[in-house]
C-alpha cells in the first residue's frame, strides 16, 4: 500500500497539487489543493490504475475522495 500512496503523491505532484506541509489526511478538495483538472486528471489515472471506469457522479468526490488516505482506500477497495 505505501507504493500505491507513494505513485499517489507523485501524481498529485505532477499534477500541481501542493503537497508541502500535508499529511495523509488533509483535505484535498475542500482546503483548495486539489482542482478541477487535477480532480479530472485523478479520476482517470485511477481508472487507468484499477481497470475499472468510474463515474464520478455516483458518489460525493468531495467526501469519498477527501484525503491522500481515502484515495488510497477507494483504489484498494476497486483492485
Amino acid at each position: 500500500m505505501d507504493s500505491l500512496r507513494d505513485d499517489l503523491l507523485a501524481f498529485l505532484t505532477d499534477q500541481g497539487v501542493d503537497l508541502a506541509d500535508t499529511d495523509d489526511a488533509e483535505p484535498l478538495i475542500e482546503s483548495g489543493r486539489l482542482d478541477s483538472l487535477a480532480l479530472f486528471n485523478l479520476v482517470l489515472w485511477i481508472e487507468e490504475r484499477t481497470g475499472v471506469p468510474i463515474d464520478p457522479t455516483a458518489f460525493d468526490v468531495a467526501q469519498r475522495w477527501a484525503t491522500v488516505r481515502d484515495i488510497v482506500a477507494f483504489i484498494v477497495e476497486r483492485s
